[in-house]
């Protein structure tokens, strides 16, 4: 008597349970700490990040025509005008910097809109090539280190001559200052451009990357679980934090090169805008920390360390009040801070570090992250 071999079920069979088994486990009703997860990224996508960059692209379109009007008529009123076009236009990008990734890192809109320091001398031969007319597509084809921002500070600002210096160099009815100030409203075009493609990308009406935040773990392809998505908004804060302490304020000191204090590294040096610069990006991470901006508030990572740990999350609060008050006690502008009051400075920067620490040890143990850049205090 023959015996009939084994039934074994067929591939079809065996994809179809697995099918079923994913669908299955993918439907599994999500922890606490899961949907926790979920709402705080939801929330720091619509009530956080989406604003912010809308914000960059309402105030970098009035920094065109302020100043296109300016190189039309060059008056003391219409270059003040533009200055206070620049500075207004820095604030939303200053904040939007704790959260620097995706469509403006993908395509490369963070280094266009703020490489610094500022490369004067290569903003000055950039200039000098620039075919006739200067347009925005012209500077769009050029090296990060000769537009953006910073480069449109270094024309429309002199810290040494003041406002007269400026009217003489850019204001001028020469070809030499008709050219500059072509330029400058070329990078001023430009920056408004790379600030609605940021703006778009975010939009739900555009490339909708905001839901790309706000549905980690329910739809998104770039965060598979909310733990994701957390884990990639800590590491940024910190990453952020790290920049600031280490890069804005200690390489202007001279900690880390040893050389002694160095003007030139200090972010916006021409407009004396370098305290509210560090301002604004601490702004933003405490932001995203406590999950609101301006009038608007939603549930932050504040929500997920509390949970766990009321007492890191009053420490983490308390750092950044701290941190705020210690940059706000430098004697402005920073760039003379640094020589003339160091201690004001070293005060702050200590401040900062504490910010980063508490970031990257005690809120990333308590939620579980893993932190992916390496915790140098860069001393």
């Amino acid at each position: 008597m023959s015996l009939s071999p084994p039934a074994f079920p067929s591939r079809s069979l065996l994809a179809l349970t697995l099918t079923l088994a994913l669908a299955a486990a993918s439907c599994e009703t999500p922890t606490a700490d899961d949907t926790a997860q979920r709402a705080v990224m939801h929330d720091l996508a619509y009530q956080v990040m989406l604003p912010i960059y809308g914000e960059l692209e309402k105030e970098a379109l009035p920094l065109p025509p302020a100043v296109t009007a300016f190189c039309d008529a060059p008056t003391e009123a219409t270059l003040t005008a533009a200055q206070a076009a620049w500075r207004a236009a820095r604030v939303p990008w200053k904040h939007a910097e704790a959260f620097r990734f995706g469509p403006v890192e993908d395509l490369r809109i963070g280094s266009a809109l703020d490489f610094w320091p500022a490369r004067t001398d290569s903003i000055e031969s950039a200039i000098t090539d620039a075919p006739e007319p200067v347009t925005a597509t012209h500077i769009a084809s050029l090296g990060v280190s000769t537009k953006g921002l910073p480069a449109l500070e270094y024309l429309l600002f002199d810290p040494a001559g003041g406002n007269a210096a400026v009217l003489a160099s850019l204001g001028g009815a020469d070809a030499t200052g008709k050219k500059r100030c072509a330029y400058a409203r070329a990078l001023a075009d430009a920056i408004a451009a790379d600030a609605t493609t940021a703006g778009d990308a975010w939009s739900l009406e555009g490339g909708a990357f905001v839901d790309q935040v706000a549905k980690a773990g329910t739809g998104s392809t770039l965060f598979l679980t909310g733990q994701d998505g957390i884990a990639r908004v800590v590491n940024l804060l910190i990453s952020t934090m790290q920049a600031v302490s280490e890069n804005r304020v200690s390489g202007p000191l001279g900690v880390v090169s040893g050389a002694g204090p160095d003007p030139t590294l200090v972010e916006s040096r021409f407009s004396d805008n370098s305290i509210d610069d560090l301002l604004g990006t601490l702004q933003g991470v405490e932001d995203v920390y406590l999950g609101r901006h301006g009038d608007l508030s939603g549930r932050g990572i504040t929500e997920l360390v509390a949970a766990r740990s009321p007492a890191i999350d009053s420490s983490v609060r308390k750092a950044f009040a701290d941190a705020k008050a210690a940059i706000s006690a430098i004697p402005a502008p920073l760039r003379t801070a640094i020589t003339g009051d160091p201690a004001a400075v070293t005060k702050a920067q200590d401040a900062l570090r504490v910010v980063r620490r508490v970031l990257s040890t005690d809120v990333a143990s308590v939620l579980g992250v893993a932190v992916t850049l390496s915790d140098n205090d860069g001393d």
